[in-house]
C-alpha cells in the first residue's frame, strides 16, 4: 500500500493502482530546442489508458505497454 495518493491529469480520478501500468508519469519539456538552462521540465501523472487515449492514432500505435507488460515478472520471493 502506498501512502501517495495520485491523481490522472487527465480524468482528475484516484490512481488506485487497479492496472499493471497505472501510475503513469508524463515529462513535459519546454523550450526543447534551446539549451539547456532555458529548458523547464514537469512532470504529470495519468492513467496509462487515459494518456493512450489522448494520443494522435499513428502516435498512439507505438505506445504498447500492454505486450510489454506480459515480460514484467514478480520480484522473486513475493
Amino acid at each position: 500500500m502506498s501512502l501517495v495518493i495520485y491523481h490522472c491529469a487527465i480524468c482528475g480520478e484516484n490512481l488506485e493502482g487497479d492496472s499493471k501500468l497505472d501510475p503513469c508519469g508524463i515529462s513535459i519539456f519546454s523550450n526543447i530546442d534551446k539549451d539547456e538552462n532555458e529548458m523547464q521540465e514537469a512532470m504529470y501523472f495519468s492513467h496509462y489508458d487515459c494518456f493512450r487515449k489522448i494520443l494522435e492514432p499513428g502516435v498512439r500505435e507505438y505506445l504498447n505497454f500492454e505486450d510489454q507488460s506480459q515480460q514484467i515478472q514478480e520480484p522473486i520471493g513475493e
